[in-house]
């Protein structure tokens, strides 16, 4: 049984809680009270009358309602604090960076700890191929290769902290203070920042009001949502609008790439597998 999500297309802590969910690559259903008249007397009936969601059910039939990202990463059993205050090296960035820093570090004897502030792999772990990483020719998932990197990172003893922000770096002393937005204080002798990239935006009239209902960032998180479209939007189209599109190819009929230059920007190798999509559908 899965995570279960109850909410409307409407509601911001939905989105953020699927959006969670999704970035620590948790596996859930998705049910719109809206459209199903079941669903909403069930949150009803769990909440005391009240309709308040996201109600969340979990597979032993717990649930809660307008959790915190810190609520749901308890209850998923998620470490938020570090065993110790002391490290030689604390990296700022659970992404691919940062996790290969923290390889390399433990390998010579660097005492390290990674803190993410959503789920370690970083926008990798949400990609649904990636076709250009060393030592796979056939291309591999971004989730694979994310849980094998952090599983290589655990092999040497670094220690790990996902759905943890950090608010603060400051200078005490000798040592560097890192602050986490839990309130928890760990100092180390150098801090790497590896916060990695973050999604651009079009900055139009409206985009703000449509992110998670109907504007999107990450076609693995969000695409299911939207089986059987007719049609989707894909804006740009260097190589991250083409996978996105590609993926997307599966869920809805038509899929249009929106490009301001005169040519898609992708490489080579992704043109080619679009012009074998289209091939494959007529």
């Amino acid at each position: 049984m899965k995570v279960k999500v109850y909410g409307a297309p409407w509601c911001p802590d939905c989105r953020r809680s699927k959006r969670f969910l999704s970035e620590l690559r948790v596996p859930y259903d998705w049910i719109d009270i809206d459209q199903d008249s079941e669903a909403a007397r069930f949150v009803k009936a769990v909440n005391n009358g009240r309709q308040i969601i996201p109600t969340i059910v979990f597979p032993d039939s717990s649930f809660l309602t307008e959790p915190a990202n810190d609520e749901l990463a308890r209850k998923l059993g998620l470490a938020l604090k570090a065993k110790r205050t002391y490290y030689d090296l604390i990296i700022v960035g659970g992404g691919p960076t940062g996790l290969t820093a923290a390889i390399y570090g433990a390998r010579e004897g660097i005492d390290c700890l990674v803190i993410e502030k959503s789920a370690l792999g970083g926008q990798a772990g949400v990609t649904e191929r990636i076709d250009n990483y060393p030592g796979f020719p056939g291309g591999v998932g971004g989730a694979e290769l994310a849980e094998r990197i952090i599983e290589q990172a655990r092999s040497y003893g670094v220690e790990l902290l996902s759905a943890i922000a950090v608010n603060s770096v400051a200078r005490h002393e000798d040592y560097l203070l890192v602050t986490t937005e839990t309130g928890d204080e760990y100092c180390a002798r150098s801090v790497l920042i590896a916060t990695g990239s973050t999604y651009r935006r079009l900055n139009v009239p409206g985009e703000a009001d449509f992110i998670g209902a109907g504007i999107h960032f990450c076609a693995t998180c969000d695409g299911p949502f939207y089986k059987g479209a007719k049609e989707l939007v894909v804006l740009g189209g260097g190589n991250s609008g083409v996978e996105e599109g590609l993926f997307l190819s599966q869920f809805a009929q038509h899929i249009t790439l929106i490009e301001f230059l005169p040519e898609l920007k992708a490489s080579a190798l992704l043109q080619e597998k679009v012009r074998s999509t289209l091939s494959s559908r007529s």
